[in-house]
């Protein structure tokens, strides 16, 4: 189906854009509510939205504040808020699953995100996992406490130096550019989202992508993730909500694959209803990796088994 934008207003006068692809009514068998990650947008993900159209999900897919067509004067490229942005941002998911369910009353709906996007995902699912029928974390991570407590010190350092809606080249050196080094013989610094050259293009060429965030918005993102990561915020999940992990061996942002099969650990550990799979060659954005259509028919085969 043809991508539609939807222009939704928050309860606190935000306005969302929202790509959304539906599948025909009458073979329609639940909705997908995706995010995306960091420095990107929703509308990248057609690819994804054909595989499900033709498995009969809808897909929605936001764009997060400060991101894509979801930039406003509170919310330059990069930022998501001067104040409570990651609750804000967990608050816009939870109102998009209610427009969902407004427009498919009788159909489950699962959450799904990538990087960055998984961790919001992972955040909603925690507050609102009531209403949902599934969850899936792609290219996410793991890490104890003690290394968010440490991280959150250069972070916030660099917020006092540079202020809330300014971005640090520190924080991309740690980040991004560390990421971008762990790949040999790289051609561009964006190599490590993909193998396939021509996807890293059009990143590359896409003005909607590859921008550096601001220093409030990893100091929001790194305080976020030591709670949403610890026993406290893991154990919020419903006890019977079926979890999918998608990940590339490849992806030096979770260290190779090693955060997400920790993530794996310790929600197997917690007797979460769990499976995951991880693609020996995939790197960070394995939804426009060569291994993409075994990605794709992952996720649709895991819909079709966790909603029967």
């Amino acid at each position: 189906m043809t991508e539609q934008i939807i222009y939704h207003t928050t309860d606190d006068n935000h306005v969302v854009a929202v790509h959304y692809w539906p599948c025909k009514p009458a073979t329609a068998k639940g909705t997908v509510i995706w995010l995306h990650g960091m420095s990107e947008h929703g509308s990248r993900y057609q690819h994804l939205a054909e595989a499900l159209n033709a498995s009969g999900w809808n897909l929605y897919c936001p764009d997060h504040r400060g991101h894509g067509a979801s930039i406003n004067d509170a919310c330059p490229a990069g930022h998501i808020g001067d104040q409570h942005g990651w609750q804000h941002l967990v608050n816009d998911v939870a109102s998009v699953l209610h427009l969902s369910k407004e427009n498919h009353p009788q159909l489950p709906v699962v959450l799904g995100g990538h990087s960055m996007g998984s961790f919001i995902a992972l955040a909603t699912a925690e507050q609102h996992g009531d209403a949902l029928a599934g969850l899936v974390m792609c290219a996410s991570d793991y890490h104890p406490g003690a290394y968010y407590r440490l991280m959150a010190l250069p972070v916030k350092f660099e917020r006092m130096r540079w202020g809330k809606r300014h971005p640090s080249p520190l924080i991309r050196k740690l980040t991004f550019g560390t990421w971008a080094t762990r790949v040999p013989e790289a051609s561009t610094e964006f190599d490590w989202l993909s193998a396939d050259a021509e996807e890293v293009k059009r990143y590359i060429n896409d003005p909607l992508c590859g921008f550096d965030c601001s220093t409030e918005t990893w100091v929001q993102l790194v305080t976020a993730m030591r709670r949403i990561q610890s026993i406290t915020g893991l154990s919020e999940l419903p006890a019977t909500l079926p979890v999918l992990l998608l990940g590339g061996e490849q992806d030096p942002m979770s260290d190779n694959g090693k955060g997400m099969m920790a993530l794996e650990k310790v929600l197997h550990a917690m007797e979460q209803p769990l499976k995951a799979h991880f693609w020996p060659e995939g790197r960070h954005e394995i939804l426009n990796d060569h291994c993409r259509q075994e990605v794709q028919q992952a996720i649709t085969d895991w819909l079709a088994e966790c909603t029967q």
